[in-house]
């Protein structure tokens, strides 16, 4: 497959995917805490224990996922080609 093609499934893939868990993080805070996520709450009385919690769990999660996908992509791109059988 093409390089260009493999990065920008990638590229695609990781932002869906971090996209895709900070909603699900975002509910289960909300189920948690009964509030919105520090990110989404504007409220200056927001203790700062949550907002680093927070940050924290997102930030891990997203990084996790970006470097799996990388590595997916490096794996796809430096895949050996398939040989005929004809070669010996």
């Amino acid at each position: 497959m093409n390089t260009k093609i493999l990065h920008l499934l990638g590229t695609g893939a990781s932002l869906g995917g971090v996209a895709l868990t900070n909603k699900v993080l975002a509910a289960g805070w909300k189920k948690v805490t009964g509030q919105e996520p520090p990110a989404k709450n504007p409220d200056p009385d927001e203790a700062w224990t949550g907002i680093i919690i927070w940050a924290l769990m997102t930030g891990l999660v997203g990084t996790v996922i970006k470097v799996a996908v990388s590595r997916k992509v490096y794996e796809l791109e430096n895949k050996p080609k398939a040989t005929s059988g004809s070669e010996v």
